[in-house]
């Protein structure tokens, strides 16, 4: 009998966890305290993917927040009175913002920080899921076709391969009449 692990098994398996026990077992006790490994239901263990994309949600969300809470006291504290737009014939246009507090300085960086964090997490996410549409696109569009154009072929050429395929048995060299090789070798 061999010993294989079956992956659609769900019996119990040994319990990986650190043993806790009770203060008042450990403290009346010591030598009846060994726990021993009690079965646990199946837990399958997450991937490396999942341990990733876990770590890229969480990220995602902390830098959503961030970027929210930035703007939330921005507008709360924020006066647009220091703000100016110059337009200007000589084409020394621009945007600038005299008169911001440092703390207000330090609110738009970290902010515009945030945003930069978020957009470069979103960013790769959105052209996988962009190029993942096109895959889907082109195989539907031109995967199915050739393949139902496949089958096709195959059922029209039938007799070819069937002709073909008596044709190599009744050629096939068959050697019946010979020895085993054990019956020719040399004692």
């Amino acid at each position: 009998m061999t010993d294989s692990i079956d992956p659609l098994d769900h019996a119990p398996e040994p319990d990986d966890r650190p043993a806790v026990m009770a203060p008042a077992a450990s403290a009346a006790s010591p030598a009846t305290a060994a726990v021993a490994a009690a079965p646990v239901p199946y837990r399958p263990r997450p991937s490396a993917w999942a341990r990733l994309f876990r770590w890229w949600l969480g990220l995602s969300v902390l830098a959503f927040l961030g970027v929210v809470l930035c703007v939330w006291l921005g507008v709360g504290h924020g006066d647009f009175s220091p703000l100016h737009i110059v337009v200007a014939d000589d084409g020394s246009d621009g945007i600038t913002i005299n008169g911001l507090s440092d703390a207000g300085g330090a609110l738009l960086a970290v902010g515009a920080g945030l945003l930069a964090l978020l957009l470069l997490l979103l960013i790769p996410l959105l052209v996988l899921i962009v190029v993942g549409a096109v895959a889907i696109a082109v195989i539907c569009g031109v995967g199915v076709p050739l393949i139902a154009l496949a089958l096709a072929l195959a059922v029209v050429t039938s007799p070819v391969w069937v002709v073909g395929l008596l044709i190599w048995l009744a050629a096939r060299r068959r050697d019946t009449n010979r020895l085993a090789a054990s019956a020719t070798m040399p004692a």
